[in-house]
């Protein structure tokens, strides 16, 4: 029987079996994309803390370590279709290949059922047996061993992988997320708002090769921001390799203002929705996106009908997909488990819900033309223009500021962000008139020893100002409920 087992060298090995969607691609096509998977890996590996040597066989990858936590992270890097850990040994002759299966598997298979899985990798011709050979002779060997054969219904699986130097000897073949490795087919803008859907049409389109940037529309303020961060680090810490996914941050809470004073509330969300993409749109221009990801659903609430999504991105050239369109809301929940998002986004409020009455259910692009030409493009511009910025995956969770109060500070200077005309209608006293897009541009030259109250028509301009101010290193804050709350304040002639 020649040495034993005990007594032959061998290595442990994690095989990566790639994904048929890279195997079968044009040898050119095939090499960038097995150099980004090998990239993929490294940067899984790392990132986990595992030490090994990634090896590219072409048609296998092999991750030389010890360390069995690898296993978990190979199923969450997209490309790969089968992960195994083995024994490897170098061989001679069938009788090689089949002498190690028995003294690895005989003890294995003792009173059991298994079957024997064999496959040839690589050159073949160079190997001068068949995969059925290995089948036969070894199977042979572990029925003397006390195991009977099931093919179908097996106890134990006697797995082996012949290449021409080597032989690989496993039990187990967990299967990965399949796929196309991150980054094979460039890199998109997923709007993201923290729920299932987004979450899972971002994920979705990573599984398809696409590199991730994320956008994201903070329309309550900082509770919103750092539950969609939360949301976005925890689908990128798990799936996102071989890139640093970045987060731009859009404070739309002017514009939700905006939208309420001057547009009615059956467009409402329809309305949100077309300056959400038109705002990607611009933003796609600038930093070469060729696409938009959303997680809209055809019909899964009233603004998705299939009239309303035609409508919302017809103004715009950057492709909108939606690779969640077909699928309803359990699927997406369901999916949700295996991102690994589903317990944070089932804590996210769903804060894009406004109160406008039942959304229009058939908008057309010229009915969405209409009523957006009623709101101020400037602030849509400046809005912009003063995004955050942000790498995903070193963004600092900060506790929330407290921004919003229902009082006026003793010697705080007021100012009403609102236009002049409203101003002249009715302002708290002492209070100095400087329309918000003024104050986004001044803010920075004010007397930073001051204490500053904000209010506007209903405390979202003011909210976002005030936030703005404190990350200059400002004591301000934000009058909460506006104008209305303002005004019953005043009237009961409180002072702090």
């Amino acid at each position: 029987m020649g040495t034993s087992t005990t007594d032959r060298p061998f290595e442990s090995l994690m095989m990566l079996r790639l994904c048929g969607e890279v195997t079968t691609k044009s040898r050119g096509i095939r090499q960038s994309f097995n150099r980004r998977l090998i990239r993929n890996i490294q940067d899984a590996l790392e990132r986990a803390g595992i030490e090994a040597k990634v090896r590219d066989k072409w048609f296998r990858v092999d991750v030389a370590t010890e360390d069995r936590r690898a296993v978990e992270v190979a199923q969450r890097i997209f490309g790969i279709q089968g992960i195994s850990w083995t024994r490897s040994y170098q061989w001679e002759t069938l009788d090689d290949v089949v002498a190690i299966g028995e003294e690895l598997f005989a003890d294995k298979v003792a009173g059991k059922t298994f079957a024997v899985r064999t496959r040839r990798a690589g050159f073949r011709q160079e190997i001068p047996f068949t995969s059925m050979d290995v089948d036969r002779a070894l199977g042979s060997k572990l029925v003397e061993a006390g195991g009977s054969v099931d093919l179908d219904d097996h106890q134990v699986r006697v797995g082996v992988e012949v290449r021409r130097d080597r032989a690989f000897f496993y039990d187990e073949e967990v299967l990965g997320v399949a796929g196309l490795p991150n980054g094979v087919e460039g890199r998109a803008l997923a709007l993201m708002s923290g729920g299932f859907d987004s979450a899972v049409a971002a994920w979705s389109m990573m599984r398809r090769g696409v590199d991730m940037d994320f956008l994201f529309f903070n329309l309550a303020g900082p509770p919103q921001e750092r539950a969609v961060q939360e949301v976005t680090q925890a689908l990128c810490e798990r799936w996102a390799f071989g890139f640093a996914p970045r987060m731009h941050i859009v404070d739309f809470r002017p514009m939700i203002a905006e939208m309420r004073q001057k547009v009615d509330g059956h467009y409402w969300q329809i309305l949100l929705k077309r300056l959400m993409v038109r705002v990607g749109h611009e933003i796609a221009q600038n930093k070469g996106y060729p696409a938009l990801i959303t997680g809209d659903s055809c019909g899964q609430v009233s603004s998705q009908t299939l009239r309303n999504l035609a409508a919302i991105s017809a103004p715009i050239t950057t492709a909108v997909l939606r690779p969640l369109v077909a699928r309803n809301k359990e699927e997406i929940i369901e999916l949700s488990r295996l991102v690994g998002t589903h317990d944070i986004s089932s804590q996210v409020p769903e804060f894009c819900s406004l109160d406008g009455g039942p959304p229009a259910v058939d908008a057309t692009a010229e009915d969405l033309d209409e009523v957006e030409e009623k709101l101020d493009k400037e602030l849509l511009q400046e809005l912009i223009r003063h995004r955050k910025y942000m790498t995903v995956l070193e963004m600092d969770l900060q506790e929330e500021m407290d921004t919003q109060i229902g009082k006026v500070p003793k010697g705080a200077m007021v100012i009403d962000l609102r236009r002049e005309r409203e101003f002249k209608n009715w302002s708290y006293r002492d209070s100095v008139n400087i329309p918000l897009e003024r104050a986004i541009e001044q803010a920075g030259l004010l007397p930073k020893e001051a204490v500053y109250l904000l209010y506007c028509e209903v405390g979202l301009k003011s909210a976002f100002l005030a936030e703005a101010m404190r990350e200059m290193g400002f004591e301000a804050f934000s009058f909460s409920g506006g104008v209305p709350k303002l005004r019953k304040y005043a009237q009961r002639g409180e002072v702090s």
